[in-house]
C-alpha cells in the first residue's frame, strides 16, 4: 500500500534511519527534496519542497508494497526501489504535460510498477540506507516467500491415500505353464520372438 498526502508529520516511533535533503525520482522525474525516514513499519518521503518550489507531498511506502530494493551507482548514487503499484502524482503528471509528445508510444497502462530513486545528500549514507531497507523488510516478510512447516511434502512423507492406486509394480514370475500359454496366445495373434525362435511349445 502506498499513501500519498499532502500534509506531513515527523514518525517518532521505531526509526531505523533518516536522511535528510534527500532528493526524490519517480520514474525518472524529480518530484523535489525532503527527508527519507525509514522506520520498522513502513518508509516515508516528505517535509520538503517540491520540485516546483511548493511543500513535497509526503508519500508513505508500506513494506508489502516494495518488490526490490538497491543500491544504484548510475546515473547518480541511489537507493533505487520498485514498487509493484502504480504511483500517480499531480506534480509528475503536470511535468509530463510540459514535455509534450517527446514519447508517443509511452502508455502509462503499460507500467504497472513505479520506480523510485532515493539520491541522499550524502553518498556515503548510501549503504546505510540500504541497511535500514534490509532491516524493515526483514520484519514485514513476503508471505509467498514464507514456509508452511506443515506441509507433507517437504519431509518426504508418505501418503497412505490413493496408495492402492499408486503402488510399486512388482515383477512376478510365472510358472513354466503360465508362459508357455503366454506364448501359444501370442504366437496365435502372429507375435515373433528372435530369442524364441528354437523354442519348442509341447502340447499339455
Amino acid at each position: 500500500m502506498v499513501v500519498v498526502s499532502p500534509s506531513f508529520s515527523v514518525p517518532v516511533e521505531g526509526v531505523i534511519m533518516q536522511s535528510p535533503s534527500t532528493k526524490l525520482l519517480v520514474n525518472d522525474q524529480e518530484l523535489g527534496t525532503a527527508t527519507l525516514y525509514i522506520t520498522q513499519n513502513n518508509v516515508v518521503w516528505g517535509g520538503g519542497v517540491a520540485s516546483n518550489g511548493g511543500p513535497s507531498p509526503t508519500i508513505s511506502l508500506l513494506y508489502p508494497s516494495i518488490s526490490l530494493h538497491a543500491i544504484q551507482r548510475e546515473p547518480s548514487p541511489a537507493l533505487y526501489m520498485v514498487l509493484n503499484y502504480e504511483l500517480r502524482l499531480p506534480e509528475l503528471n503536470q511535468q509530463a504535460n510540459d514535455a509534450g509528445d517527446e514519447d508517443d508510444d509511452f502508455d502509462v497502462d503499460d507500467q504497472p510498477i513505479t520506480q523510485l530513486r532515493f539520491v541522499p545528500q550524502n553518498e556515503g549514507d548510501l549503504q546505510a540506507m540500504y541497511s535500514a531497507m534490509s532491516q524493515g523488510q526483514s520484519l514485514h516478510p513476503d508471505p509467498a516467500d514464507e514456509v508452511d512447516d506443515e506441509d507433507p511434502y517437504l519431509d518426504g512423507e508418505e501418503f497412505d491415500e490413493g496408495e492402492e492406486e499408486f503402488e510399486d509394480a512388482e515383477e512376478v514370475e510365472a510358472s513354466p505353464a503360465e508362459r508357455m500359454r503366454q506364448l501359444r496366445l501370442d504366437a496365435s495373434n502372429g507375435a515373433h520372438y528372435q530369442d524364441c525362435e528354437d523354442a519348442e511349445i509341447e502340447e499339455e
